[in-house]
């Protein structure tokens, strides 16, 4: 069953033989496996449980609810926007459905560099075949892209530049546009329509609104599971939830998963928990076409520009562009301006396509805790992805201006209207400095990465803690390095080669 903490009595005591932190796609596939392997699992959420029809479709509702920070968190010093889901479902409520695996090339460097012995190419490839098939992952037809999408096949197809169509994981799908604040027509084949009701099925108990605080621990293992029911949307804590356990498997998140292991003084001797996020940091710019675009209607991103994405040479580009959509609250926010001027812009929202230029990182930030329930990430680009990402910024205006566009604006400090014609090849060689541009991360990643080497990593490739027994993990921070496409295909896959080691494993603690 899934229950909202806050209506339970508490505080309360509940026992398992497996607490899964995190309902994301990690945490709901392990929890999936376990409990259909006959354990007794509860699942801890910090966020809400929603179904299909309390999505609104209003941004001012939605964000608050399905965005850790309203959509608002940042680093320390405010300078990246770190976009992060909550819920029943993680962050596969609200993103766009686009699956990609990882490059054969990264996965070969991080099995030279890490080992990696339990995850080997074939088991990748025997994994992602069977998420594909779970969540009927499928190109999304030509007939179906959008003008916005279209637009950047165009850019593509003038300039030369490799381009080609995505893959989702969406069924039933009809083009309402409002997928990043919740599908209200569940054509989303996410963990919460499709993985969780396994789990459920299975005997699973979610707790929504569940915010851990501890993984308790004594003689080198694993004994409980501390949390909070807190009010949905500021997260006040109101009452206290143990769960007694010998297995807890971690899959909070690449921020929250690392924060709560170094709250809760897990033993790491190599120091790397915490360390190496990635966040695959984007920069944005907008054309405005004489055209309406109506960017809002239809599949978002299904369409992708690889031309400056080189996993095989170390030294090549290393940016993945695409369409990217932003409702009206929260075009006004990035658009800069005020008054006059920034009305200006916003009445020529349904003629806008953007671009965003995403880094595959090699910057190397950090998370640490904040009291019971914070959390902070300091990162800001080294000065070679400061580089590539000003690249990626002068692509996408090229990109645009090729498809058409009479105009680009780039929301720097102070805003930059270019005008067709006008020159901008000075954008590759400018200095990304703080509060030039806002650079947003949607996929953090790579805090706790997996080794076989316990003396260099605190988690093996099969998800297991080395240093805490009855500890494991399932998310995003087991991945040795960014990946340079979007996460969570393979997130499914490592909750589900994790979930399945925790069942093989079956250890008497």
């Amino acid at each position: 069953m899934i229950f909202d903490t806050p209506s339970l009595r508490l505080p309360m005591t509940l026992d398992a033989d497996l607490c899964v932190i995190g309902a994301g796609p990690g945490g709901a596939m392990a929890a999936m496996v376990a409990a259909e392997a006959g354990m007794r699992v509860v699942v801890l959420e910090a966020g809400e449980f929603l179904t299909p029809s309390q999505f609104t479709q209003r941004e001012e509702q939605m964000f608050p609810r399905l965005y850790w920070d309203s959509a608002s968190r940042t680093t320390a010093d405010h300078y990246v926007r770190i976009h992060q889901g909550k819920g029943v479902g993680g962050s596969t409520i609200h993103n766009l459905n686009l699956c990609k695996r990882i490059p054969p090339a990264v996965l070969t460097a991080w099995r030279e560099e890490r080992g990696l012995s339990k995850l080997p190419p074939s088991t990748w490839e025997s994994l992602y075949s069977e998420v594909e098939a779970l969540l009927s992952v499928a190109p999304i037809p030509q007939s179906q892209w959008n003008t916005h999408n279209r637009l950047l096949e165009k850019g593509c197809q003038v300039l030369g530049w490799a381009g080609g169509g995505l893959s989702h994981n969406r069924t039933g799908c009809i083009g309402s546009g409002f997928c990043e604040i919740g599908c209200r027509y569940n054509a989303k084949n996410n963990a919460l329509k499709v993985v969780i009701p396994r789990a459920v099925a299975a005997g699973a108990q979610i707790l929504a609104s569940c915010q851990v605080v501890r993984v308790e621990h004594g003689g080198g293992r694993v004994s409980a599971v501390r949390a909070v029911a807190v009010e949905p949307v500021t997260h006040r804590p109101l009452g206290e939830v143990m769960v007694t356990t010998p297995r807890a498997c971690v899959a909070a998140s690449a921020t929250a998963s690392p924060s709560l292991l170094l709250r809760s003084q897990v033993p790491d001797p190599s120091g790397e928990t915490g360390r190496g996020l990635r966040i695959h940091p984007a920069l944005v710019a907008a054309g405005d076409f004489q055209e309406p675009v109506q960017a809002w209607i239809g599949i978002p991103q299904a369409f992708e520009c690889v031309e400056f994405l080189d996993f095989a040479d170390p030294g090549g580009h290393r940016t993945w562009i695409v369409p990217v959509l932003a409702h009206p609250m929260g075009v006004s926010t990035m658009l800069p301006g005020h008054g006059e001027a920034h009305r200006a812009l916003m009445s020529r929202y349904a003629h806008l396509g953007a671009l965003t230029a995403m880094l595959h990182d090699r910057t190397a930030g950090t998370v640490r805790h904040e009291g019971e329930l914070s959390l902070r990430i300091d990162y800001w680009p080294n000065a070679a992805d400061r580089r590539e990402l000003m690249h990626g910024l002068w692509a996408s205006v090229h990109l645009l201006f090729a498809a058409g566009a009479s105009r680009v604006i780039v929301p720097s400090s102070p805003t930059r209207i270019i005008e067709r014609g006008q020159a901008y090849d000075d954008i590759k060689a400018m200095e990304l400095r703080r509060g030039l541009l806002d650079v947003t991360g949607v996929h953090p990643m790579a805090s706790v990465p997996m080794g076989d080497n316990p003396a260099k990593s605190a988690v093996g490739s099969d998800g297991k803690h080395h240093h805490l027994r009855g500890l494991w993990l399932a998310d995003g921070s087991l991945f040795p390095s960014s990946i340079g496409v979007p996460p969570q295909l393979s997130i499914y896959a490592l909750g589900l080669h994790v979930g399945r080691a925790i069942v093989t494993a079956g250890e008497r603690i």
